[in-house]
């Protein structure tokens, strides 16, 4: 299938986009920067990926979104995790996906959701809701493919080892820093991910030298 793959730079997309082309997928990888405050590092990431998955990625520029609606992910005046909520963003992002897969004759756009969702357009129902409202948009029947939504964190960062996916070259910090904050949810996500598999390896490491 010809598939548009939204591409954040972070885990999630780019653990997604491999399992894509491991399964023949012929992707367009789209990179959106909304006015997030971490885009350029995001963008940087994403690049890699890209790069590593002989992907190339476009960029769409729709920054002027998060200049006016209010997020703790596009202004570093808001609490980046307590006011992480930006309204409607995947579905602005799946909107500009498909409109994208519209022109590249790519009918299929693939989101990298996780279980366990914190905000209403993270969830299996937004999901098929948002494909039948960009189908009737369009004209076209859309498929919407969310490969990760049963996955978390923990389960994603599994597949990433499996499969030699290198992690350190993606970005999952919303801050947009060098090093990551520590705060926003995406920081600490990834921490508990990571913090589980040291603690696994360890406990396997201890177990083979006692």
């Amino acid at each position: 299938m010809r598939i548009v793959a939204l591409a954040s730079g972070g885990l999630d997309s780019s653990v997604m986009m491999l399992l894509l082309k491991k399964e023949g997928h012929d992707l367009f990888p789209l990179f959106i920067d909304y006015g997030q405050l971490a885009r350029e590092r995001e963008w940087e990431a994403c690049q890699k990926i890209c790069r590593y998955l002989n992907l190339k990625p476009c960029r769409m520029d729709i920054s002027g979104f998060g200049k006016i609606i209010p997020s703790g992910i596009t202004n570093d005046n808001l609490d980046i995790e307590k006011n992480a909520f930006l309204p409607a963003r995947n579905l602005l992002f799946l909107t500009v996906g498909a409109s994208y897969g519209y022109v590249k004759s790519a009918y299929v756009i693939a989101i990298g959701l996780l279980s366990n969702p914190i905000f209403p357009d993270q969830t299996v129902k937004f999901v098929q809701m948002a494909q039948k409202s960009i189908s009737m948009a369009l004209g076209v029947d859309i498929k919407i493919l969310a490969p990760l939504i049963f996955l978390n964190k923990i389960d994603t960062m599994g597949l990433a080892r499996k499969y030699g996916l290198p992690s350190s070259l993606t970005y999952s910090c919303h801050s947009g820093n060098k090093e990551p904050c520590g705060f926003c949810i995406s920081c600490k996500e990834r921490v508990v991910a990571e913090d589980y598999f040291s603690k696994k390896n360890l406990k396997a490491h201890l177990k083979r030298t006692s």
